[in-house]
């Protein structure tokens, strides 16, 4: 099938009248009667009425198995007091329809709350008393487990903290059932998650949704498990692109396999090793050079020794491996960029495409540092919406370093946008309201935030295709309006006409994915 687009704004190419497509692919872009010499066949014609045909979006880091997911586990991100909390989850028990053996999800958010303290073991023991429980936090770097799953992974009173992370207890020395960091990963082992054809269906469900958005990829943390899923999906006919970035703990099973990052098709392919340098700021637990404000015993969490990392990343290095690594606290940063430096000296490593996630927090003066390390910065602008008000409580002394994408870019770094969801909407058009106005909540009535550091649209929409095509080496197939290029497109409005409250609202009205509609709202 081929189509010709006609009658609108192309993308990168403004003296352009129409654009072809032919089978998966762009092949021609100029005036409608050239389009129309080169057609193999009879296109179908697409008349713009003078909107605009965009490369499609790719999200550049989400948990999308788990955000699938959220359809059958515990969500909890509208829930706002512990009152709210008890009566969801009561409810959620009364409707589950197959025999969990574990109950999971999450999305609770202690910041939100008037008694954050009463949000521990005992609230879900009353509800679970004799089925482990375990829900991940809104930041997915503290857990809240029940007394039955505590049990199980072997925590009580006289448990140590594990390195690199932290199990919280009350005044009596009793753990509270929260666990932070490394110390979330004791519980992994032992939870059993629904069906796998449950969440596959949920999948399916979830990348339908999607579409609206303009997206047709994305970039996956997760494990194995999760990547097998997705395979399955789209074996059943689900058609989206994704890179997968495994998890620490499954590089020697990589290494085995003979496998190395960044092979495979425009599908599916195998990315970086996911490495968490830190925590989050919302936990408290980035690792910063400064402490948090009025918490002034606390500097976060840095989960690596600077030579632990170093040997990890060269482990990896050895066998073909790039890492994706996660920092945010400005101390992991600089812990990032200086350990990619030292690897980056070995000749046979420097070919290696490494990723630093988040950035949320990093000195001025690592900027030109990490524009040397090479590394590539995987940075999501939805967050800056709901994390104001965090950043005033516990950042302020360092608030003009923060989420500062305007100074990296102008340096030189390469950068792709994505949202961490489930941790925040996947929706890119809100992600790029953000980039472009920095408001809290992405509400026009909240002033600008650090407006030194706002971008472009043509930068954010920049970010969420060709940057997003860069972060998976996919920069030569995907990402423009170009001839030979794959031909996932979208149709959104023509944003230059309209003001920046347009991206608050937007979604796209024509979706295509290597030449097929997937969705079409024309």
């Amino acid at each position: 099938m081929s189509h010709l687009f006609h009658g609108g704004v192309i993308w990168g190419h403004p003296e352009a009248e129409a654009l072809l497509t032919d089978g998966e692919r762009i092949r021609h872009i100029g005036s409608r009667r050239d389009c129309e010499r080169r057609a193999k066949q009879q296109p179908q014609v697409v008349n713009l009425h003078g909107r605009m045909l965009l490369p499609s979006f790719t999200d550049a880091h989400t948990h999308f198995v788990e955000y699938a997911k959220s359809r059958l586990l515990v969500d909890l991100l509208e829930c706002h007091s512990i009152d709210e909390i008890r009566t969801y989850l009561m409810e959620y028990k009364a409707r589950l329809s197959w025999r969990a053996q574990w109950i999971l999800g999450g999305g609770w958010n202690r910041n939100v709350l008037e008694e954050p303290q009463l949000l521990n073991r005992d609230l879900l023991d009353a509800i679970w008393p004799d089925t482990p429980v375990a829900l991940f936090s809104r930041d997915y770097h503290a857990k809240l487990c029940n007394s039955k799953a505590l049990s199980i992974i072997g925590i009580d009173e006289n448990s140590p903290d594990p390195s690199g992370g932290s199990i919280e207890r009350d005044y009596r020395g009793r753990p509270t059932g929260v666990l932070y960091e490394t110390a979330t990963e004791l519980v992994d082992p032992y939870s059993i998650q629904p069906p796998g054809s449950e969440i596959v269906k949920a999948i399916k469900a979830t990348i339908q949704e999607i579409y609206k958005w303009g997206l047709t990829g994305f970039h996956s943390m997760e494990y194995q498990s999760s990547a097998i899923l997705l395979r399955q999906a789209q074996s059943e006919g689900c058609l989206f692109r994704t890179c997968w970035h495994p998890q620490a703990s499954e590089l020697d099973r990589l290494i085995d396999s003979g496998v190395h990052s960044y092979e495979g098709d425009e599908h599916f392919k195998i990315g970086g090793i996911k490495l968490f340098g830190d925590g989050s700021l919302g936990s408290r637990t980035a690792a910063m050079f400064q402490p948090y404000s009025g918490d002034e015993d606390n500097t976060g969490i840095l989960r690596y020794g600077d030579e632990e990392l170093y040997t990890t990343m060269q482990k990896a290095a050895e066998h073909g491996f790039a890492v994706t690594i996660h920092a945010i606290g400005d101390r992991c940063v600089s812990q990032v960029i200086e350990t990619t430096l030292r690897l980056r000296q070995i000749p046979a490593f420097r070919g290696l495409f490494h990723r630093i996630e988040h950035v949320q927090s990093i000195r001025l003066s690592d900027i030109p540092r990490l524009k040397e390390s090479g590394l590539f910065a995987s940075v999501q602008p939805v967050h800056i919406a709901n994390d104001i008000p965090f950043i005033e409580q516990y950042w302020p002394h360092i608030r003009e370093e923060v989420y500062a994408f305007r100074s990296m870019k102008a340096a030189g770094i390469p950068m792709a946008f994505g949202s961490d969801v489930p941790i925040e909407t996947m929706n890119p058009f809100l992600g790029i309201y953000s980039a472009i106005s920095r408001r809290q909540n992405n509400d026009p009535h909240h002033s600008v935030w650090q407006s030194s550091e706002c971008l472009s649209p043509e930068t954010a929409i920049d970010a969420y295709t060709l940057g997003s095509a860069m972060a998976s080496r996919s920069e030569n197939a995907r990402g423009l309006l170009a001839e030979n290029y794959l031909a996932d497109l979208i149709v959104v409005e023509d944003y230059t006409r309209l003001g920046p409250d347009y991206w608050r609202e937007a979604q796209s009205l024509f979706t295509m994915i290597g030449g097929k509609v997937v969705y079409n709202a024309l």
